[in-house]
């Protein structure tokens, strides 16, 4: 065995003990290799000094393994055993699977294996070149298995606590919960707690878990393809999903609430409701949202028109009689306050659109109790629509219309 040399300097924060054992050619050689590093794989420089440390350090771990594999189970009379190369991955926090990739690291064994095959003598005796040339492919595969085995598990690890932080949040949020640790746990995720968001509910449309695990596989994908964010959990027979369109938070545009929702559409049961929050903004609205879009589920069997998705909005008045105080909420302050002014019920826009409900949306019987002209009437009902958004002369709207009326009048009253 050629002479041993020491262990380099450290590169921190990779102490020095950490380095393997290597005889001194062997050590030319990854030097050259690791030299290499920089010029054929440009995502190398843009690591910290951090990751590139741990990156030559198992780089060197592996050869040092290679070499030892080599004497003892290669060229040895108890030649034969495989080698085991898992421990490789283990020299390096598991931090440093989201530094370097799978694709990455297959990229840099590639590399090393074409640079140690072209500098064979340090590693074989004169007549072994070639089988020592085949013991790097073989251990190169072995690497490769291994390096599957370690980023599989690191994914599964960090997809599994990924789902729980998810469910804890939008167990929380749907119980109107928006504290600090929310906020810390959504952080975690790189959720943005200034982004606008939005929920969606439904029925995925396969179950079973490593059906509905696709799907869901699938739903973040779609997401993700129009620059959006999204986290989900299962919660009392439903797929909950909380979408922000653009999570960076950097002015960059990410696609529609509309065209998210299109998107994703496809893999809920088309037999069974798809709601849709409001949008809102912030931790407190992503709760709003959530609190909404189950409210919506709830009363989505006495909404008219099969639409889908169907928006929280659309069926306020339902949701008002549900129970849902925001809703109530909504309807008063964006609906009735608007009409009633500073006033009360003598207020001309207020007074005709109840009058004109009470009517049964005569115009003339409306222009008759309140001693004015019809055109009078129409153009204060349009002034209403401009102001709520709901137009009395439609039968649907006219329902939101009467609900909101009744309940500022009971409002105001308490």
């Amino acid at each position: 065995v050629p002479p041993v040399r020491a262990p380099r300097a450290p590169r921190t924060p990779v102490t020095p003990e950490s380095r393997p054992q290597l005889p001194n050619e062997v050590w030319r050689v990854i030097d050259r290799a690791e030299q290499h590093l920089d010029r054929d794989l440009t995502w190398v420089k843009a690591l910290s000094p951090a990751d590139r440390d741990q990156l030559n350090l198992v780089i060197e771990t592996a050869v040092a393994d290679f070499v030892s594999w080599l004497n003892t189970a290669v060229f040895s009379p108890h030649k034969g055993q495989a080698p085991s190369t898992d421990h490789i991955f283990f020299v390096a926090p598991l931090e440093f699977t989201q530094a370097v990739s799978l694709r990455q690291t297959l990229d840099v064994t590639r590399l090393i294996v074409d640079i140690l095959e072209r500098n064979v003598g340090a590693f074989a005796r004169r007549g072994r070149e070639e089988a020592t040339r085949n013991a790097m492919l073989y251990y190169a595969r072995e690497v490769a298995f291994s390096a599957a085995n370690v980023y599989a598990a690191s994914a599964e690890a960090r997809s599994d606590w990924d789902a729980r932080l998810e469910t804890l949040i939008v167990e929380d949020l749907a119980d109107g919960v928006t504290d600090h640790h929310v906020a810390s746990r959504m952080s975690m995720l790189g959720w943005n707690a200034d982004a606008d968001c939005f929920a969606l509910a439904g029925t995925l449309a396969q179950d079973g878990d490593l059906r509905s695990g696709i799907l869901e596989r699938r739903i973040r994908a779609a997401v993700r393809s129009l620059d959006g964010m999204c986290m989900m959990s299962h919660h009392d027979n439903l797929f909950l999903t909380l979408i922000a369109p653009s999570p960076a938070g950097d002015g960059s545009e990410g696609g529609a609430p509309e065209e998210l929702c299109s998107a994703v559409s496809g893999f809920f049961l088309e037999d069974r409701p798809l709601c849709m929050g409001p949008v809102r903004h912030g931790i407190d609205g992503a709760a709003a949202s959530v609190r909404a879009v189950l409210s919506t589920m709830a009363v989505a069997n006495a909404a008219d028109g099969g639409h889908r998705p169907l928006r929280s909005d659309d069926v306020l008045p339902e949701r008002a009689l549900f129970g849902d105080a925001d809703a109530r909420e909504e309807l008063y302050r964006e609906v009735y306050r608007p009409l009633r002014g500073d006033g009360d019920d003598a207020n001309p826009l207020l007074a005709t659109v109840a009058a004109f409900l009470r009517s049964g949306g005569s115009l003339e019987a409306t222009a008759r109790e309140l001693n004015v002209h019809p055109n009078t009437v129409r153009y204060r009902l349009k002034r209403s629509v401009e102001i709520t958004g709901w137009d009395p002369m439609t039968p649907r709207e006219a329902y939101v219309l009467l609900t909101a009326l009744t309940i500022g009048r009971i409002m105001d009253a308490a």
